[in-house]
């Protein structure tokens, strides 16, 4: 990863940034990392946050110590009560790796330390965070009926390493739909080819998620944009793919390089 080029508020607290990871009596101490927030996506009744480490260019998910790992609002929330947008750059202290299965990325979070806003990227350096990858895990026969390539199977377990991909798509269709179930929100998925491949995930992004069941029924074209594809827990016997957020080109705002 290239040189740092994030802009630090003057108001951040030399204390968070002298944490480091280091070991005593007790096990690991607790470390600070500053994270690219790349996904800030519905999950139960908080929300699923993940970024790239700034220091190691990792994916890194902070999650809580509930049985289903959401982070609750209290748990993310800056000093002044704001949601941490994507692009953002956050310091976030974490206690120690929470692996779960395939999902490397996770990171117990220290549930009595607030996060911190230090900054904002901008397009070009979201473009050095691309991934260059020939699919998005395992793709095959078995999909939903209203999806496509947006599942694997328990049995392919063994295959995955990771849970968290960063793409570059050219186009994305929104597709919004009524449910099976007519008491639920309208369903929301995005329709996008990638590396020959085309898929129709669901969107858990929190804020696209929003902004298109206002619109209706309907299908909506969206130019070229970063996709943060999530792979998550089991149910019932899959593992689902969810585009947990929706990163335009022409909405995203300049940040510290252009």
């Amino acid at each position: 990863m290239g040189g740092r080029v994030i802009a630090l508020s003057p108001a951040i607290p030399i204390a968070w940034r002298a944490q480091v990871g280091r070991y005593s009596q007790g096990g690991p101490v607790a470390t600070t990392k500053e994270l690219i927030c790349l996904a800030n996506s519905r999950k139960h009744n908080g929300r699923c946050i993940a970024g790239i480490d700034v220091e190691s260019n990792a994916w890194v998910r902070p999650v809580s110590s509930r049985p289903t790992h959401e982070v609750s609002e209290s748990e993310r929330q800056y000093w002044d009560g704001a949601e941490p947008r994507i692009l953002d750059v956050v310091s976030v202290r974490l206690l120690r790796p929470k692996r779960l299965g395939f999902q490397t990325e996770n990171w117990l979070l220290d549930p009595s330390s607030q996060w911190v806003k230090q900054g904002r990227i901008g397009w070009g350096r979201l473009c050095r965070l691309e991934q260059k990858t020939k699919r998005l895990w395992i793709n095959s026969e078995d999909s939903t009926r209203k999806g496509l390539n947006d599942r694997v199977s328990v049995e392919q377990v063994f295959a995955l390493m990771n849970s968290l991909k960063l793409i570059r798509v050219s186009a994305v269709t929104i597709e919004v739909d009524r449910p099976y179930d007519a008491n639920r929100e309208l369903e929301v998925r995005a329709k996008f080819r990638h590396e020959g491949s085309t898929y129709i995930l669901k969107v858990t992004d929190a804020v696209y998620e929003e902004r298109f069941r206002a619109l209706g029924v309907g299908s909506y074209e969206l130019a070229e944009s970063f996709l943060t594809v999530s792979l998550g827990e089991e149910f019932k016997g899959h593992f689902y793919k969810m585009v947990a957020a929706i990163i335009e080109r022409r909405t995203t705002e300049p940040g510290s390089d252009r």
